[in-house]
């Protein structure tokens, strides 16, 4: 078989090659004219994309380090009640790792998320990623009210918890408040089984993407 190839830190070449869209072209033709200049919506449809490890995410982070102007310390990685692998009809998707209780935590968003309060910071992230990353990254962002005051901002998880899927209306993951990060259990979960959540729980964006 085929072996992606490898830059020294073990994270896939093709996870560093440029998209080639700087950040004045984006900044002019917006995150959507970059989708559809990408073709993102044909990389949406491969249900077998990459599941990134941590060398992938850190490297993630720091793009967003680099975009943000700001030292924002990358999360360790720390014991999950998921890991991720490939769900039928759905691509990537998280599973249980083991039982897990109604009401337990699965998910603390605070310390995984990129927040972006402006167009402009997320655009300057985007010019700095591949292809790749770039469609990956439009594809799980999501608006999130934080103080339940109608100022939403704009969210990304950056580790496996971006690849949660809907399953609305059988979720078996929910927030306890709209305006929470955090992600618990809404019924007893089963080893193996996917973890689910439901996405029109997400605010509406008044950011200039």
């Amino acid at each position: 078989r085929r072996v992606a190839s490898l830059s020294k830190r073990g994270i896939p070449v093709k996870l560093q090659v440029h998209h080639g869209y700087d950040f004045d072209w984006i900044n002019e033709n917006g995150s959507f004219g970059l989708y559809d200049e990408l073709d993102c919506f044909a990389h949406a449809l491969i249900q077998k994309k990459r599941i990134y490890n941590d060398d992938d995410w850190y490297y993630i982070w720091e793009k967003f380090q680099d975009a943000s102007l700001y030292p924002y310390p990358i999360p360790t990685c720390s014991n999950r009640l998921y890991y991720t692998s490939y769900s039928d009809g759905k691509g990537r998707g998280n599973f249980a790792s083991r039982n897990i209780k109604e009401g337990e935590m699965i998910y603390n968003g605070y310390k995984n998320a990129a927040f972006f309060q402006e167009g402009e910071s997320f655009k300057r992230f985007l010019s700095l990623l591949s292809k790749e990353a770039a469609c990956d990254v439009l594809e799980w962002s999501f608006m999130q009210d934080l103080t339940n005051d109608g100022n939403a901002v704009l969210a990304l998880d950056l580790d496996g918890g971006a690849l949660f899927n809907d399953g609305s209306p059988h979720q078996n993951m929910q927030y306890k408040d709209k305006w929470s990060l955090n992600k618990y259990a809404s019924r007893d979960i089963r080893k193996g089984e996917e973890i689910t959540e439901i996405y029109d729980e997400f605010s509406k964006t008044e950011i200039d993407l």
